[in-house]
């Protein structure tokens, strides 16, 4: 099997360890090469759009995330991604929509669910947070990270018990 650097898929995957790497500058060229050779990869402006975020250049994941949804209206991960740089930004309106919308697509995405939790917990609606921890734990009983943030609602509200 030979190795093509010109193509896109060769491009994401070198960004994709060049993000796990932190090392974002490399990542980002990778990505917007990747688009390049192909301007349809959603995924590409998905994981363009994760990079800019880890930098909390929100602006540019924002419009990753929405060019991602031109190409594919589907693609629920886009929506959530969308959501957690709304929320960063304290746009929680924004933020529940995308969750939602993600959601409507993908009713079985735990990861949707507890980051609309962890949404509802910021803007202290703890019952609404704690409704959507526990679906995420009913699709995904192996969900840690739902469970602390779960524990952390109860607390909030001193639910020790």
């Amino acid at each position: 099997m030979e190795i093509d650097p010109e193509e896109a898929e060769y491009q994401f995957g070198l960004a994709l360890n060049y993000q796990n790497l932190k090392d974002y500058k490399k990542a980002i060229d990778c990505y917007l090469k990747a688009i390049e050779l192909n301007p349809q990869y959603a995924n590409a402006y998905t994981n363009l759009g994760n990079t800019y975020n880890a930098q909390k250049e929100y602006s540019q994941a924002i419009d990753c995330y929405l060019k991602a949804i031109e190409l594919n209206p589907q693609y629920a991960n886009a929506y959530t991604n969308l959501g957690v740089t709304y929320n960063e930004q304290k746009e929680y309106s924004q933020a529940i929509n995308s969750y939602l919308k993600a959601i409507e697509l993908n009713p079985q995405y735990a990861n949707a669910y507890t980051n609309l939790g962890v949404t509802y917990n910021e803007q202290k609606e703890y019952s609404q947070a704690i409704n959507s921890y526990l679906k995420a734990i009913e699709l995904n009983p192996q969900d840690a990270t739902a469970y602390y943030n779960l524990g952390i609602t109860y607390n909030a509200q001193k639910e020790y018990s």
